[in-house]
């Protein structure tokens, strides 16, 4: 239960998280949640060449977000994302991380 918690505090810190508006696809009402923003870029081989990359990845708890899905929107700073890939649990089902695009 510690565990839970820490992980409930980390979210609720001002400095790592920012506010978000979550719309679950198909629906009309939005929900507030705190997400930790992950922005890496990547390198894909293809061939023998390399694609460089920007990614677009949000953490947020399973607390807040039971079940996400494909095609679902998340607004962060104004900004507009769409979920385009199955989200990912990590080992302890306690966060989601989504891959987003613009929307």
């Amino acid at each position: 239960m510690a565990f839970v918690a820490m992980i409930a505090a980390l979210f609720a810190d001002p400095i790592l998280t920012k506010s978000a508006v979550y719309l679950p696809k198909g629906a009309s009402e939005t929900q507030t949640v705190r997400v930790i923003a992950k922005q890496p870029d990547t390198l894909t081989n293809f061939g023998d060449a390399q694609i460089h990359s920007e990614t677009h990845i949000f953490d947020v708890q399973a607390a807040e977000i039971t079940t996400p899905q494909t095609g679902d929107r998340l607004t962060v700073d104004g900004i507009t994302y769409q979920v385009q890939s199955e989200p990912m649990a990590d080992s302890e089902r306690l966060i989601w991380t989504l891959n987003v695009v613009p929307a």
